[in-house]
């Protein structure tokens, strides 16, 4: 057989054989939702067990809201709180006492306050992470709390979901975490100052309107 006929044999046989195998599909690697990332605010004190246990729960609570609003799950996220109204609002109180403690009385309301709105910001950066697989991968966690009926429910659901923080808060026992209270004479330095320029600047402005109504 001639050289060139036998290379035009090859040739179309090689075709044959390409058009005929079948491409094996690319895999696709699952998404992996981002983890949560490490506060860059750390506490001035260590938190008690039954402390960082009601950030956490805060946390979960920020993050079942958001995806909520994002998802439209409003309906699920009301039983969620309606089952359990009475351990959240004890969160709070709990929180409260442990920014007493961290802050002091005079700051406490407004430390926590602002720690509630960094929550949200971070839960709402965290999720932006996930992109468009967010609601595909947030909304199982959302059905899942709807089945929670008890407190020792929530303490083992609690400990599978990774939960977002704003304020890094270690547990006191922990190697390198910091003591449970700021030195006292720290808080009452703030709290004299402040006392002193309030009373200061009342006082003055009181003196002055009151001069000017005996005008």
């Amino acid at each position: 057989m001639p050289r060139n006929l036998r290379r035009g044999f090859c040739l179309i046989a090689l075709l044959s054989l390409a058009t005929c195998t079948t491409p094996q599909p690319v895999k696709q690697a699952a998404f992996v939702p981002p983890p949560p990332t490490k506060p860059t605010d750390r506490s001035p004190i260590c938190g008690h067990p039954e402390e960082v246990k009601a950030f956490n729960i805060l946390g979960l609570q920020t993050q079942l809201m958001q995806v909520a609003l994002t998802c439209g799950g409003e309906e699920k996220y009301d039983v969620f709180v309606r089952k359990f109204q009475p351990q959240l609002a004890a969160q709070r109180t709990i929180l409260k006492s442990f920014f007493t403690r961290a802050y002091g009385s005079r700051r406490a309301q407004s430390s926590l306050d602002e720690y509630v709105t960094q929550l949200a910001d971070a839960e709402s950066d965290h999720n932006l992470a996930s992109g468009d697989q967010f609601c595909h991968l947030s909304e199982p966690v959302l059905d899942q709390s709807t089945e929670l009926s008890s407190d020792d429910d929530l303490t083992k659901f609690l400990a599978k979901v990774p939960v977002q923080q704003a304020l890094d808060v270690e547990t006191c026992g922990t190697p390198g975490a910091p003591s449970e209270t700021v030195h006292a004479a720290a808080v009452r330095h703030y709290e004299k100052h402040y006392e002193k320029h309030y009373t200061k600047h009342y006082e003055k402005h009181y003196t002055k309107q009151h001069h000017s109504e005996k005008k």
